[in-house]
């Protein structure tokens, strides 16, 4: 027998759950009436399991957090999951109701993502794409935009051109396929988010800032990555442990609401990130190499990139280990400073640099104190070391607690270091 939706038991009592979400909140009426509200309208739009979660969640401290920055006024995008979508939710996330507010937070992004070239009068998805960089902007934006893009979007998220070969977390994914009437908000015209084509990504910061999930510098909320394969085809977000994907859209006073195929997931350590990309012989080698910690004693470096606050990695992938840098590094077995070296010229400290950030004239300087250059072209992007060696960026944006990872065809072999620069990196 199919195991039922653990949320199912809830559905029956939305409409006794209602009234008590603004005596939950009754602090600031504003932000009740906001709440209460924003659960009839998603109820109303078909996302009845949303509403009724929303509802149970109400008084934990990240939904109140959640709904007093909603009722500011200022314009948010929202990927609604489905009511569908809830079955696969972990009982771990539905028991704790605490961790399943700031799971919800994760599907707000600060900036409306609207793309208005176009707008869909059917009830299906896809579509809404844009082959170049042009597209219709929130003012609230994450990153600075790529060089396609004018230089006067000063935002907070951004999309920009990544010509590297990549198809997301898991590997390219099925995009066909529109949505029906059960999936999301119902018959009208239905405006459609702005997303680059594949091999474009699109990155919003999101609401989500939980001390337990997020460890970005700065005390930042973390981003959430999507982009579509085809010009026509869904959106999907990356990152992901299942295929999700962009089934419908609508509007809600200043939420921008697209229906989602799943409760989408936020990032979790770097272990996890490398497990899943299939990294293994960079996470073996992470996991065996000791460096010094801040507190003067030896840890190993997946220790000490997961205890970071805000990291760049370039982790290399299986093929680049080719025979004769496994050689080099078995060689450099008895030499930690080495070791230490090179691994340090594969990571900017204090700093998430998404590929959305990355121009021709961005630089870096890794945790060994060595410069960093980047470059893109028609070709893809990439990223030089300091003994001349270039890498591509064949996997952008993996997203890890701490901050992102970008998967690279190369190891650098540089065990040079600059230890004043590494001090102000």
């Amino acid at each position: 027998m199919r195991s039922s939706n653990p949320l199912s038991f809830l559905v029956p009592i939305l409409p006794i759950l209602l009234p008590s979400f603004a005596q939950d909140q009754g602090s600031n009426s504003s932000e009740s009436s906001y709440g209460q509200e924003c659960v009839q309208a998603l109820q109303s739009a078909g996302f009845t399991q949303l509403a009724t979660v929303l509802t149970q969640v109400n008084d934990t401290p990240p939904a109140q957090a959640l709904f007093s920055e909603l009722s500011s006024g200022r314009n948010f995008t929202l990927f609604a999951p489905i009511d569908q979508a809830f079955q696969n939710v972990s009982s771990n996330v539905t028991g704790n109701s605490t961790l399943l507010a700031e799971y919800l937070s994760y599907h707000f992004v600060q900036g409306e993502f609207q793309n208005a070239s176009y707008t869909n009068t059917s009830s299906e998805g896809g579509g809404g794409g844009a082959g170049g960089a042009t597209s219709s902007m929130s003012s609230e934006t994450m990153t600075s935009s790529s060089e396609t893009q004018s230089s006067e979007t000063s935002t907070e998220t951004a999309s920009a051109t990544t010509a590297a070969l990549w198809g997301g977390l898991f590997g390219r994914q099925d995009q066909g396929g529109g949505s029906n009437s059960s999936e999301g908000p119902g018959p009208g015209p239905h405006p459609q988010p702005y997303a680059g084509i594949w091999q474009n990504v699109t990155i919003g910061r999101t609401l989500l800032n939980s001390s337990n999930l997020v460890h970005l510098e700065g005390n930042k909320s973390q981003v959430l990555v999507w982009t579509r394969y085809e010009q026509n085809g869904n959106i999907s977000i990356l990152n992901q442990p299942q295929n999700v994907t962009v089934v419908n859209s609508t509007v809600w006073r200043n939420l921008f609401i697209n229906g989602v195929t799943g409760v989408i997931v936020p990032p979790g350590n770097l272990t996890a990130a490398l497990t899943a990309v299939n990294a293994t012989a960079a996470q073996n080698l992470v996991s065996t190499i000791q460096i010094p910690a801040e507190n003067g004693t030896n840890v190993t470096a997946l220790e000490a990139l997961e205890s970071a606050r805000g990291i760049t990695l370039f982790v290399p992938n299986d093929e680049a280990f080719t025979s004769e840098v496994n050689e080099t590094l078995s060689g450099l077995q008895s030499n930690q400073t080495a070791q230490t070296n090179l691994l340090q010229n594969h990571y900017i400290n204090g700093t998430s640099l998404y590929s959305t950030e990355i121009t021709n004239s961005t630089q870096g300087v890794t945790a060994a104190g060595e410069p960093l250059t980047f470059s893109r072209n028609e070709t893809g992007l990439f990223v030089s070391g300091t003994n001349g060696s270039t890498a591509q960026i064949i996997r952008p944006d993996v997203l890890v607690q701490n901050g992102v990872v970008h998967i690279i065809d190369r190891v650098f072999v540089v065990e040079s270091s600059n230890p004043s620069e590494a001090g102000t990196a």
